[in-house]
């Protein structure tokens, strides 16, 4: 994410550049001439754009470490599930419900009551290896920190939900892994305001059915989503989300531009008019 930053603070710079300007043809070859008197506003505007680059900040965020067990929606994050088809209503998970594993203590996990304990978001706080027993046979083997999901009894899709809290130039990814001891078969998804964007197949169990997807970067404004699902099919196993992370690059306020730009603005006009003296003068 730094790198992409430091890029696009030099296209602006480039950019802005180009247009502060001119060429002029001189005997066939094109050269650069001095700002056009004509131009200075926008220069101005333009310098404010550079300077408001020059001050973006970084922010990153992590579904695993930043998972709370008493909290939903929890700050950025949110544990819900969609019915299919994926794109329908997002449904917010309203019990905290401590699992039972082995050898222990229980690990957590946000689910829907109705839909029994198959349906969920689930977070191993422990420092252990966690075996857990999720529905009828279903075991699944979580590391320490882990988190996962899992569809419901309908191929309802299980989901943890990014809601962006500014304006800003987001990335987001992450690994889908099977942690089903049996063997793991998923559909796997990352979606923008509820749309989907990847898609995958998670096959078998350990890094071994790994399947990274990754999105970015999109310009986002304060309250779009992006989310990472599991479900839709009959199949769908206990699927963890590892490495996950959602960084962004904060833009300044559309406001913060135009100060900045209207502060240059007398500036500019004084230069045209002392240009315009000058030749007057001549």
């Amino acid at each position: 994410m730094k790198s992409y930053c430091k890029t696009r603070l030099v296209w602006y710079s480039v950019a802005a550049l180009a247009l502060f300007t001119r060429t002029s043809s001189t005997k066939g070859r094109r050269v650069k001439g001095q700002i056009p008197v004509g131009n200075n506003s926008a220069m101005a505007v333009l310098l404010g754009l550079v300077v408001g680059a020059a001050r973006l900040a970084s922010a990153q965020y992590d579904p695993s470490l930043q998972f709370s067990p008493v909290a939903n929606p929890n700050g950025v994050w949110t544990y819900g599930f969609e019915t299919v088809p994926l794109g329908s209503t997002f449904n917010l998970l309203p019990a905290s419900v401590p699992i039972p594993a082995a050898p222990g203590p229980s690990i957590d996990s946000w689910q829907s009551p109705p839909l029994g304990n198959f349906l969920g978001v689930f977070h191993n706080g422990t420092a252990a290896i966690q075996t857990v027993t999720t529905s009828g046979t279903e075991i699944s083997q979580f590391d320490p920190g882990m988190l996962a999901m899992n569809a419901g009894p309908n191929d309802e899709y299980a989901m943890v939900q990014f809601t962006a809290p500014v304006n800003g130039i987001y990335t987001f990814h992450g690994v889908f892994e099977g942690i089903d001891t049996a063997t793991t078969v998923s559909s796997v998804y990352l979606l923008e305001n509820n749309l989907v964007i990847a898609s995958g197949s998670v096959v078998g169990f350990g890094p071994g059915s790994d399947v990274p997807l990754g999105s970015g970067p999109l310009l986002l404004s304060a309250g779009d989503t992006l989310a990472y699902a599991v479900g839709g099919l009959t199949a769908n196993s206990m699927t963890a989300l590892i490495g996950a992370e959602v960084a962004a690059a904060a833009v300044p306020e559309p406001s913060s531009y135009a100060l900045l730009g209207l502060a240059l603005v007398p500036l500019a006009v004084r230069g045209g008019f002392v240009r315009r003296r000058k030749a007057a003068i001549a």
